[in-house]
């Protein structure tokens, strides 16, 4: 009979976390997860299975994070506003720069088994949807040109996340990272 849990599988998911989004999924070695979580390989390896599920949950745990940043109570242009806000904001502050893991492990795509690759790229997709939600509200609410076309903006600003999370990583000034804020924001074809 197997020893119960003396651990919090979702504490030790926050905690390699930040072990996978400051190093990286290749540069995190098992001390440094073991060190991070607490845990003995034998405890890792019982509940996650293996790194890489360790590293899915400690992902999908970034993921819920990330989630939690998406404006409530908004809709069109105040909402893509508001997020891409949130997002420089997020870029700049974070003291240790370690970007977006949701980004960071596209950018390590040839670390990751094509599983992990494809939830990397689930969350991209949510990315991109939030947007072009936010964007047909706002050309429904005449907020945007009629002719717009909500999937390249949408295309457009995930692809301007990607940029201020890549530039927080990078330590870009803070200036740098709020002029791209503004110029993607300034950039959307208003009625």
């Amino acid at each position: 009979m197997s020893r119960p849990r003396t651990f919090d599988p979702d504490v030790a998911a926050e905690q390699a976390m930040g072990v996978f989004w400051k190093s990286g999924y290749a540069a995190a070695s098992m001390s440094d997860l073991y060190a991070a979580t607490g845990l003995k390989p034998g405890s890792v390896y019982a509940a996650f299975g293996d790194k890489e599920g360790l590293f899915r949950r400690a992902f999908e745990t970034y993921a819920a994070h990330f989630r939690a940043t998406l404006p409530e109570g908004l809709t069109g242009l105040a909402a893509i506003e508001a997020w891409i806000g949130v997002q420089a904001d997020l870029a700049i502050e974070d003291p240790e720069r370690r970007g977006c893991l949701i980004v960071n492990t596209v950018a390590e795509r040839q670390a990751h088994s094509p599983e992990t690759q494809a939830l990397a790229q689930a969350r991209l997709d949510d990315i991109r949807a939030f947007f072009r939600d936010a964007l047909d509200q706002a050309v429904g609410a005449g907020e945007l040109a009629s002719d717009a076309d909500p999937d390249q903006w949408a295309d457009a600003l995930t692809g301007t996340v990607i940029s201020l999370m890549t530039l927080g990583r990078a330590a870009a000034d803070a200036h740098t990272i709020r002029n791209v804020a503004r110029a993607a924001l300034a950039a959307l074809p208003r009625a």
